[in-house]
C-alpha cells in the first residue's frame, strides 16, 4: 500500500464531501488563522486544481447556501 499524505487525503474527502468543506470553510473563517486558512486553500487547491486528475466541479455555494 502507498503512502499517502495527509493533503492528499483531506483532497480527496473534498472532492467527495462538498458540505464538509463549506462547514470546514466556515470553521476555518469564524476561528482559525491565517496560517490555517492558508493550509485549507492549499488543500483546496491539490483538491480542485485543473492539474488533478480527478478535477471535478465542486458545488461549494450550494452547500454553503443549505448549511
Amino acid at each position: 500500500m502507498k503512502d499517502r499524505s495527509h493533503d492528499e487525503v483531506l483532497a480527496e474527502i473534498f472532492r467527495t464531501d462538498p458540505r464538509y468543506v463549506a462547514a470546514l470553510l466556515r470553521e476555518v473563517q469564524r476561528d482559525g488563522s491565517e496560517a490555517e486558512l492558508k493550509i485549507f486553500l492549499r488543500q483546496l487547491n491539490l483538491a480542485f486544481s485543473r492539474d488533478t486528475a480527478h478535477s471535478a466541479l465542486l458545488p461549494i455555494e450550494d452547500a454553503i447556501n443549505k448549511s
